[in-house]
């Protein structure tokens, strides 16, 4: 998947934190760092096999201000949010196109033109690089290194 330009505060712990998660068992999903000078807010989306619940938010929010605390990263006051990545959980490494098979996402890419586009599909799988979808127009692949944003499509059906 093509790497998004990152803030230079989210390179500096993105390391620090995943090791963190991981030895608490869960897994850094997408980490964003922005806002105001002085308002400014980190969030940080886990995940863990089974999926989340505000007491897992609570106690990594407890272990990762600690270990923010002890790096002091960042500069001044912030907020830390550590949250779910919710039904229409982002697909944000290579590997969630493959984890994630069977499901109904959303993709956004340049075609070979340059000009972007977003289409929904299920996802059937990975292969030499190259996303494969069912559309509705018919089945699509797009090289994941042009691949900008993809995420889940929650289907409300599922719930019931």
């Amino acid at each position: 998947m093509k790497a998004l330009p990152r803030h230079p505060v989210i390179e500096r712990i993105t390391e620090d934190v995943q090791q963190t998660l991981q030895s608490f068992g869960y897994e850094l999903v997408l980490m964003k760092f922005g806002g105001p000078p002085g308002n400014q807010t980190l969030s940080i989306y886990i995940d863990k096999p089974g999926g989340i619940n505000s007491a897992d938010c609570q106690y990594m929010t407890e272990r990762l201000s600690v270990m923010l605390d002890l790096l002091d990263p960042i500069p001044g006051r912030y907020h830390l949010l550590v949250s779910s990545p919710g039904v229409n959980r982002p697909l944000t490494q290579d590997e969630d196109f493959t984890r994630f098979v069977g499901r109904r996402v959303a993709v956004t890419f340049r075609d070979a033109e340059g000009d972007r586009k977003r289409v929904q599909g299920l996802l059937e799988g990975v292969t030499e690089g190259q996303v494969s979808l069912a559309t509705e127009t018919g089945p699509l692949t797009v090289p994941l290194d042009q691949i900008e944003q993809a995420n889940i499509v929650y289907e409300w059906q599922d719930a019931e």
